[in-house]
């Protein structure tokens, strides 16, 4: 058995929160002088998608010279021929750079003016494509379901994400700004408003899709120390960062619609031999209702969509690399209860978490099975997940 211990020791932290009010679902025009949805465009966002597709194949194949890349017609044939198969990637390719992937098709869609349904089609479309055409090798039965559930929920986050960064009403420094950031997150919105020329007009309104909704936002900054036994030296310390970005308000409505409300959490290490990522935690609620009210106390029932992904290394006094863990859930689904008490009188806050999710694809490190980069397992199952926590006198 294998012991871990984390140590995190916070330097600095940073929070902000605004906004109140939850959005109108999906809107086609401008509904106030900040929600507005472009005209829905499917044959760009197809094309876009193929673009992408496109673009990532010929970079791995005249930049990166990849062999993987070198495809043709013998190769396109042979991986309809052979048929989806269960690959051999390591794991941060399977698990976090396909989920990021599908992420770009889905904005690709979204952004085109398809809601979040529409969007999934987009989706899963390139990443059959990409399976089918783009590389020698056959297609990944894991890849496409982490690509089309994984770019699902980490599209439709990075979506809101950057939603919260346009103005259309701002101009010079400001709107430079904010254009970029959000294109940082999500680069695909980004073009489409640099090629209809949304990124540069000034408007009387913000451009938003989404109305104002609560926002906390959490950044912790310090060291990590890493060790995978008690009864040996090795140890891996690095420089930690924590992102967490609280989205919505599950308990002020009595109902809400897919995403209104998500939890999204992200952790990097620098320089030391863990991952780059670390951590990355979705919780997004897919249907929800308020089921209890009494005075300060609420209780919530909802469906929601997961995506967890935790990952590390270390390397032994030989030089070995040694990993202490490796889990995921790229395809999870479920059920949960949200409590939350919060008194202006008492002096205690109190908020709870519970989840039973099914796993269409999950992830884990194993110490018996190896087969090119793959040193993990994949399969499906069942997860439960809990969380709990207080404030005192609000601090």
């Amino acid at each position: 058995m294998k012991y871990i211990f984390t140590g995190l020791l916070i330097l600095c932290s940073f929070q902000f929160s605004y906004g109140q009010h939850f959005p109108p679902m999906e809107p086609r025009t401008y509904v106030s002088d900040s929600i507005f949805l472009p005209p829905q465009k499917p044959w760009r966002a197809a094309a876009e998608v193929v673009g992408i597709n496109l673009l990532v194949g010929s970079f791995n194949r005249y930049v990166a010279n990849q062999d993987f890349a070198k495809i043709n017609f013998k190769t396109i044939k042979r991986n309809f021929k052979i048929g989806p198969v269960w690959d051999t990637d390591k794991f941060s390719t399977n698990l976090v750079s396909h989920p990021y992937h599908g992420s770009l098709y889905y904005n690709a869609a979204r952004s085109s003016g398809m809601n979040i349904w529409e969007s999934i089609p987009f989706t899963l479309g390139g990443s059959l494509m990409w399976e089918f055409f783009m590389e020698t090798g056959p297609p990944s039965i894991n890849d496409m379901i982490a690509t089309t559930f994984g770019g699902v929920a980490l599209g439709e986050i990075t979506y809101r994400i950057s939603d919260l960064f346009i103005d259309d009403r701002t101009t010079g420094k400001e709107r430079i700004g904010r254009e970029i950031v959000a294109g940082v997150i999500s680069p695909i919105r980004a073009f489409n408003r640099i090629i209809t020329g949304d990124a540069w007009k000034r408007r009387s309104g913000k451009g938003r899709t989404f109305n104002r909704v609560p926002v906390n936002f959490i950044v912790n900054v310090g060291p990590s120390y890493l060790y995978e036994r008690e009864d040996t030296d090795d140890h891996v310390t690095s420089l930690h960062l924590a992102l967490r970005l609280d989205y919505g308000e599950p308990y002020g409505d009595d109902f809400y619609s897919p995403y209104e409300w998500f939890q999204f959490r992200a952790a990097f290490d620098f320089f030391s031999k863990q991952p780059l990522i670390s951590q990355i935690n979705v919780v997004g609620a897919l249907w929800g209702k308020t089921i209890w009210k009494k005075n300060d106390r609420a209780l919530t029932f909802g469906l929601f969509q997961h995506f967890d992904y935790y990952d590390s290394q270390l390397k032994n006094k030989e030089g070995e690399t040694e990993v202490p863990y490796r889990i995921s859930q790229a395809a999870a689904v479920g059920g949960g209860l949200l409590y939350n008490k919060v008194s202006e009188v008492d002096m205690v806050d109190i908020y709870a978490e519970f989840y039973v999710n099914g796993v269409a694809l999950g992830a884990s490190q194993t110490d018996y099975f190896r087969v090119d980069e793959r040193d993990y397992n994949l399969g499906s199952g069942y997860s439960l997940k809990t969380f709990a926590g207080l404030t005192y006198q609000k601090k």
